[in-house]
């Protein structure tokens, strides 16, 4: 914060003023067009801002409220339109606001939206036509009247602001930064497209405004220019009011720390305060804090020790402070260090970066006609990052095509100078050699490898490659995607290639593939050479490159470069050249490994050479040279240093020549190498531990000395539709972790002794599922393919399974039984057999069992207890299993949940509905497909139910009388709720209900699991019903409430919002006392209760039950008998 006292005149002429903006304006003109723009844009800046229709509480006397809104507001801004003087009502608001004006009381911005300034002044125009009539009506009144004339002509001679032919958004803004400059300094600046923030910015400011003692400390990170200090500013302006003492310390990382301890001081105590060493202000801070509510906000921290010089305890904090820290390194804090809520800054989809693009570039919030597709190109590019939108496309702003084609070929071989300033922050930051070379080495090279993988190479360069890499994670320059692929922001990875580019010759990383090629043709001195990657194929297809132009569907062709003709014609004047199907490869020359003894990583994929490999590296560690032309590997290459060798789409018929010696050899890929018959002799590769054969479709012969691998954790034949059976031998990989044989549609045998096998993830073969968890399924289709008698398939009741299973899936197999010894899996989790059509029975099953899925097993006769979660889909022939299940909900439910329960099934009949316990919390989740039409949940007239419509931030209303020497027990809240394709199965909302009374607020939340159908789910009905516990918050008759309801993300729109308040007699409680007091061991109680449950749900059945001990939650979704029910 810009260190600078308030001016005293300022702050004694607004002193008492509640608002700093008060917009006046003719609702049917400008309501839900330019004012409502105006309004947004004035919040999103920080100002508390008066709208009538925000501000005024029902019942509220209106002309009262407006008149005390504009005695307590700083700034008047008067929105003029063709029919604002036809409204009496603004018209004496006018009349108010320059009275103020004329005492200095406030500041006035006159804005003239499609009027002429003159208009206003001389009533000429549409004012003319609205005086007639005033003049008619109000004869009696002409004083009233002349005052109107004369408010009029005086506002439309102060220094205002004219739309005129301009454009709206830069109208706003020109707006929004005059009333900055009028206001308190201390207020941020917010971009006016401040887009795809508010879910966020909702959340933080949820935290802020909880008042809860848990975490006072918030970890705001992401990767530089995501736009964090954006959000900490948007979130400082809207919230910094309502704190005793603020502070906003920017750029944290790059000043001095005695200067920023006498800043916050500063900020806080509102006087200069001496410091001469950080110790003296770590005190004089401690003082300062302890005795008042205080938000600070730390921007750009690098490190702990920054952090310890501002807040070295939290402890010290008064209660209700809050502290906003920004950071590139979410590593800042450990797990048990602090309390404190960690939020990621993620980057923008596609359709909020086009949005932002626009904005920057064209002024609106779409591409103009014909730059559809240069402004999608260039999006792809920023993949999401809004500095390099926001920078690109102001760049781009008014300029012509030729402008346009020029930065966009640009953009693919230099990064703007500007995001990469911003982005090269969190590189030199990091400390020391390693973790530099270890980023470089990752952008260059690894950038979408395994990180399992990766580590192995990078062990071999230095130890503790996973803890650099987390560290680098930390940092957020590098992530793990799902895949557990090492990934980075493109724009990221091109500003670390930059790097690696402006450090040669001092460590040469050559990524380029033009670049690559020059220095195997021998040209180039590759002494200092650490890697080196080309791939023929991507060389050639850039160059030859086809672009599609997806809006008039017409393809161009790009033009040959330079570079790429002087190529060719090297090669004709001297070189050689292979002829492929689709492509012209040249010939190198092996002599180009001479000069380049020293090299750790190549990737040669798709070239060719012709010459002695005598002088091949002899330090590679990873060698990655895909389409490999050999039929076998020479034994004279030397390679005893490799970690990684990948020959993946290789022409190798035998992989070596003879017995190969790779020593360090962890990883052999041969994927995709569609002429292997044999595999190499094993004995000289002790260390390995991961051999791929995918796709590998002629191999029909191990070698013996497969069994020697005691390392060898994955092995992965999938598609290799030759092997018929595998050896022997495989029986002693003991340390075999991963056995992949989908697609192995000859295999026979596997000639295995599985039973004490200690391997723990045994993938199957054809049309078993494998399953994503660490665990996976026993490959059990082998003993009973579908040729197999159905007495066969009987014997494998008396198969050992393997002691060490945590998850097994049998499903769509034609099995009978389980055997027996399934019991003894004590570490057994997970057990599928789903599409087990024929299974009659289980047996006993594991105690530790939590997931059991007999979805479709039409002919099972009967069920166990329910486990943790068991899915049943169309298994509502099992009746005894159904009742159990209803039974448990109906000794849940009091009299209000009977009553909602009775709603859904009796009359709303969906065909789908789910019921959730959280907590002690009610829900009920009624799903509406397309095509499906059934009344709400609710009834508004009967019922007493308040209901907001069009439900946008909140919901307020005052209680109004409950009967007499009756009180507040307990509510039911309504929401309607809009999915949208941003949804993946799984979305959480918040709602707080706020007594604004008392000051107190009720938080909750709920769980949305879509049902998915053929048609689609298009909206959601929920039905939260909860009674009020000791330490909640009491609702009383006249309170002034508030309701929020948030979604976390996208995902979920909440449309309508509705309330109905639960009274009780004082002292007694309304509940079925018969149902929830029964002993179950009583007869006649069990008998009442079975038929409860079969009245309620009689036409349903549950086809998925679940609990989860941690969060008291239990959940039961129902389908209508002979539906589906099938979670999203």
């Amino acid at each position: 914060m810009a260190a600078g006292k308030y001016q005293e005149s300022y702050s004694s002429r607004f002193s008492n003023c509640k608002y700093q903006v008060f917009l006046s304006f003719r609702g049917e003109d400008t309501r839900k067009n330019f004012t409502d723009h105006l309004y947004k844009a004035l919040v999103h800046a920080g100002f508390h801002t008066f709208r009538d229709d925000d501000e005024i509480r029902r019942g509220k006397n209106i002309r009262l409220e407006l008149q005390k809104a504009i005695k307590q507001s700083k700034i008047a801004i008067i929105v003029f339109s063709k029919n604002y003087a036809w409204s009496k009502w603004c018209l004496d608001e006018l009349v108010k606001i320059m009275e103020r004006k004329r005492n200095a009381e406030c500041i006035v911005f006159p804005v003239f939206y499609h009027v002429d300034p003159s208009e206003v002044r001389n009533q000429t125009g549409s004012f003319a036509a609205a005086f007639v009539e005033h003049e008619k009506h109000y004869k009696e009144e002409m004083e009233r009247v002349n005052g109107w004339r004369i408010a009029l002509k005086e506002v439309a001679n102060l220094a205002g602001m004219d739309l005129g032919d301009g454009y709206e958004a830069q109208f706003v803004q020109s707006i929004v930064e005059n009333v900055l400059k009028n206001l308190d300094p201390k207020i941020f600046y917010v971009p006016l497209h401040f887009i795809g923030r508010d879910a966020l910015v909702q959340d933080i400011n949820s935290w802020l405004q909880d008042g809860s003692h848990g975490a006072a400390i918030a970890l705001l990170y992401g990767i530089g220019g995501v736009g964090k200090t954006a959000i900490a500013k948007s979130v400082f302006n809207q919230n910094y009011y309502k704190f005793e003492g603020k502070s906003f310390l920017s750029n944290f990382r790059s000043k001095d720390i005695v200067c920023l301890q006498r800043q916050l001081l500063f900020d806080i105590l509102n006087k200069t305060v001496e410091i001469n060493d950080p110790d003296e202000g770590i005190l004089k801070i401690k003082h300062a804090l302890c005795c008042r509510r205080t938000l600070i906000v730390l921007d750009d921290v690098d490190n702990r020790d920054q952090f310890n010089k501002i807040i070295v305890m939290q402890n010290w904090l008064c209660k209700g402070s809050k502290i906003i820290v920004t950071t590139r390194n979410k590593g800042l804090f450990s797990a048990n260090d602090i309390q404190w809520i960690r939020y990621k800054v993620e980057l923008l989809d596609d359709e909020k970066s086009l949005e932002l693009f626009s904005w920057n570039a064209f002024g609106q919030a779409n591409p103009v006609d014909g730059f559809v597709e240069e402004s999608w190109r260039i999006v792809h590019h920023c993949n999401g990052l809004p500095l390099a939108l926001g920078v690109i496309g102001s760049s781009l702003s008014g300029k012509g095509r030729e402008i346009w084609e020029s930065a966009l070929q640009q953009m693919e071989v230099i990064l703007n100078f500007e995001v990469q300033k911003v982005l090269r922050i969190s590189y030199d930051f990091l400390d020391g050699d390693y973790p530099k070379n270890l980023f470089l080495d990752i952008a260059c090279f690894f950038y979408g490898m395994d990180v399992d993988d990766a580590v192995r190479i990078l062990d071999r360069l230095d130890k503790g490659a996973r803890f650099g890499i987390d560290n680098l994670i930390d940092r957020c320059l590098v992530e793990i995607n799902s895949d557990q692929r090492l990934w980075m922001h493109q724009l990221v990875r091109d500003m670390g290639r930059e790097i690696a580019r402006q450090e040669s010759p001092k460590c040469q990383r050559i990524w380029h593939h033009g670049d690559a090629f020059t220095v195997l043709k021998g040209t180039t001195d590759a002494e200092k050479l650490r890697g080196l990657t080309i791939d023929m194929h991507a060389l050639m297809e850039y160059h030859y490159a086809e672009v599609v132009c997806t809006d008039s569907m017409v393809c161009r062709k790009r033009r040959r470069l330079n570079f790429f003709q002087q190529w060719l014609s090297d090669f004709f004047d001297g070189g050689k050249l292979q002829t492929g199907q689709t492509s012209l490869f040249p010939i190198l020359s092996t002599d180009a490994f001479r000069k380049m003894p020293d090299v750790k990583f190549l990737q040669l994929n798709y070239t060719n050479f012709h010459g002695s490999f005598e002088h091949f590296p002899k330090n590679l560690i990873w060698l990655c040279w895909h389409g490999l032309s050999w039929s076998s590997i020479p034994n004279h290459v030397c390679l005893e240093k490799l970690v990684v060798l990948d020959l993946s789409r290789s022409c190798l018929v035998d992989a070596w020549k003879g017995k190969p010696f790779l020593p360090k050899l962890k990883i052999l890929d041969l994927r995709h190498s569609h002429d292997l018959i044999r595999t190499p002799d094993f004995s000289g590769l002790p260390a390995l531990e991961k051999l791929i054969l995918e796709d590998c479709i002629r191999l029909v012969q191990f070698h013996e000395s497969i069994g020697d691998l005691q390392r060898l954790l994955i092995l992965n034949l999938r598609n290799c539709t030759s092997l018929v059976e595998l050896p022997e031998e495989m029986s002693r990989l003991n340390s075999l972790q991963e056995l992949v044989l989908n697609g192995c549609s000859n295999l026979n045998n596997l000639n295995m002794e599985l039973e004490h096998h200690q391997g723990r993830k045994l993938l199957q073969s054809d049309a078993i599922v494998a399953s994503t968890s660490f665990i996976s399924s026993l490959p059990l289709k082998l003993f009973f393919p579908s040729r197999f008698s159905m007495r066969k398939m009987l014997r494998f009741t008396s198969f050992s399974l393997p002691r060490f299973l945590e998850s097994l899936d049998l499903s769509g197999t034609p099995i009978c039984f389980l055997p027996e010894s399934i019991k003894d899996l004590g570490l057994l989790r997970a057990l599928y057999l789903r599409n087990c059509k024929m299974l009659q029975a289980l047996p006993e099953l594991p105690f530790h069992l939590d997931l059991l899925d007999v979805s479709f097993c039409y002919s099972l006769q009967g069920l166990a207890n329910p486990n943790s979660w068991t899915e049943g889909d169309c298994c509502d022939h099992l009746v005894e299993f159904q009742d159990r299940i209803k039974q448990e909900l109906i000794q849940k439910l009091d009299s209000q949940m009977f009553r909602i329960m009775e709603t859904v099934s009796a009359q709303i009949q969906p065909s789908r509905f789910q019921i959730t316990f959280m907590d002690g919390i009610f829900n009920v989740f009624v799903y509406a497909f397309e095509d499906e039409m059934f009344s709400n949940l609710f009834s508004p007239n009967i019922c007493k139910w308040l209901i907001q419509n069009e439900f946008e931030d909140n919901f307020s209303f005052k209680i109004s009388s409950p009967p007499p020497a009756h009180r507040i027990c307990g509510f039911n809240l309504f929401t309607g709720l809009g999915v949208t394709s941003a949804y993946r199965g799984f979305s959480n909302v918040y709602i707080e209900i706020r007594n604004n009374t008392s000051g107190q607020s009720l938080l909750c939340q709920f769980f949305v699991f879509l049902m998915r159908y053929a048609r689609g789910v298009r909206e959601v009905q929920s039905l939260l019903h909860t009674k009020l516990r000791g330490n909640d918050p009491t609702f009383d008759n006249g309170d002034d409430v508030s309701i929020s309801v948030r979604p976390r993300g996208p995902a979920i729109q909440i449309r309508t919002v509705g309330v109905q308040w639960l009274h009780e007699e004082e002292g007694k409680d309304e509940v079925i006392n018969a149902h929830n007091s029964s002993d179950d061991d009583d007869d006649a109680a069990h008998v009442a209760k079975v038929e409860i449950a079969s009245h309620i749900v009689r036409n349903y059945y549950c086809g998925f039950h679940g609990k989860r001990r941690a969060r008291n939650f239990t959940f039961w979704n129902f389908a209508k008998k002979g539906l589906e029910h099938v979670l999203f």
